[in-house]
């Protein structure tokens, strides 16, 4: 099976140069690290895990390149890649452990092993209709085919309402994958929606204090109570379990901005964060 792209032409360009020129762009913005990083390969095997936004690349393409300089600087050979479900369809956790995905940049596929093996995982089904609309781990394959053209990928898209179902899904990933030196995880999601910019920098420093201190029920709580407009908590907490679950202790918030910074509109902006997390 081929998955074919739904958001190129709008999230991201549709023709390979236009990408790739993109790319390059949100390396070296402004805001984003300054330069194209230097693959590493093998992978050093210091990452664990990421968290990237999804939004069109000229308004978080330069957060997300902060995450990705430090993924291409340690090096990876497969992905998994957590995200929400935007359109309702599907599974509470749908995975798809077969084929590959398509951009601009090439197909993508995916590692069938790890695939497999994460079907091991009570309550993660095989689903490709959550797949086939959501953007949010599609506009994340160009960055890791420019890192990587040879890297694969497993998607695994979680909507649970569930706080309890979360949890167990991020502990066993990292059960199954603490001793992985080739894998990172990927964990997408913008921050709060369309607020005057002060409002959302105040609330989306709620939410990054409860992610920094491995804290999902405090993000939870906060996502839910404040409210914070958070669409990716869900993928987050799996990857804060995760974290817990192989002995992951230390994150960076490596970047923070809105779109008011790089779509000039501060009166409704939407959050981005990238952040890391080391197994050293």
């Amino acid at each position: 099976m081929i998955r074919m792209p739904v958001a190129a032409g709008t999230f991201y360009p549709s023709r390979p140069e236009s990408l790739r020129h993109l790319i390059l762009q949100c390396f070296q913005h402004p805001l984003g690290p300054g330069e194209v990083p230097e693959f590493h390969s093998p992978p050093k095997g210091e990452l664990f895990g990421l968290i990237v936004p999804h939004a069109g690349y000229i308004y978080s393409g330069p957060i997300a390149a902060h995450s990705y300089y430090l993924l291409g600087e340690n090096g990876f050979r497969w992905a998994l890649l957590l995200g929400p479900n935007h359109t309702g369809l599907g599974r509470d956790f749908s995975l798809m452990s077969r084929g590959s995905w398509r951009t601009p940049l090439g197909e993508m596929k995916i590692e069938e092993e790890k695939g497999s093996l994460l079907k091991k995982i009570p309550l993660i089904e095989e689903d490709a209709t959550a797949h086939i609309r959501e953007h949010s781990l599609e506009v994340q394959l160009p960055f890791l085919q420019f890192l990587n053209p040879e890297a694969q990928m497993v998607p695994l898209c979680i909507s649970s309402p569930d706080l309890e179902e979360i949890k167990e899904v991020g502990k066993g990933i990292g059960d199954l994958f603490k001793d992985d030196r080739g894998m990172v995880i990927i964990a997408s999601t913008d921050l709060s929606h369309y607020h005057p910019h002060p409002l959302a920098v105040k609330l989306d420093h709620m939410a990054l204090e409860a992610i920094t201190n491995f804290d999902s029920d405090l993000l939870w709580e906060r996502v839910h109570n404040i409210p914070i407009s958070m669409c990716g908590y869900a993928p987050v907490i799996a990857l804060l379990e995760a974290c817990k679950s192989a002995s992951i202790k230390e994150c960076k918030l490596l970047k923070y901005g809105t779109s008011g910074e790089t779509g000039g509109d501060f009166s409704q902006v939407v959050g981005y964060a990238a952040l890391a997390f080391f197994k050293s």
